[in-house]
């Protein structure tokens, strides 16, 4: 044998194994890609099964929240809010009429 030979059956056993290497690396990520495929598709059906009716659940109680915040804005807070502006109105006209106000300092 002489060292042409030797290197021919280098290249063919080398490409030969490549081509089986190759093979192999296309078939790991042909099932990993489907078992992927398969964990996502399990995964939406926990999340429309399962965390779906949560998320509608914390929905409606902020639309709760948020209706009762406006009632107890529009009955309690705006009414005291407009009393509070009519006697501070009132004081300060009483005070005008009457020269209580407060006098600028030179």
């Amino acid at each position: 044998m002489n060292v042409e030979n030797v290197r021919d059956w280098v290249i063919i056993v080398s490409g030969s194994l490549m081509v089986l290497v190759l093979f192999a690396t296309l078939i790991m990520v042909l099932v990993v890609g489907l078992a992927a495929r398969g964990l996502i598709g399990v995964t939406k059906g926990v999340v429309k099964g399962q965390l779906s009716p949560t998320l509608d659940s914390a929905r409606q109680v902020v639309d709760d929240i948020r209706g009762t915040t406006s009632f107890i804005a529009d009955t309690t807070v705006s009414p005291i809010i407009r009393l509070y502006g009519l006697v501070t109105g009132i004081r300060r006209g009483l005070m005008g009429l009457l020269g209580l106000g407060r006098r600028r300092r030179r």
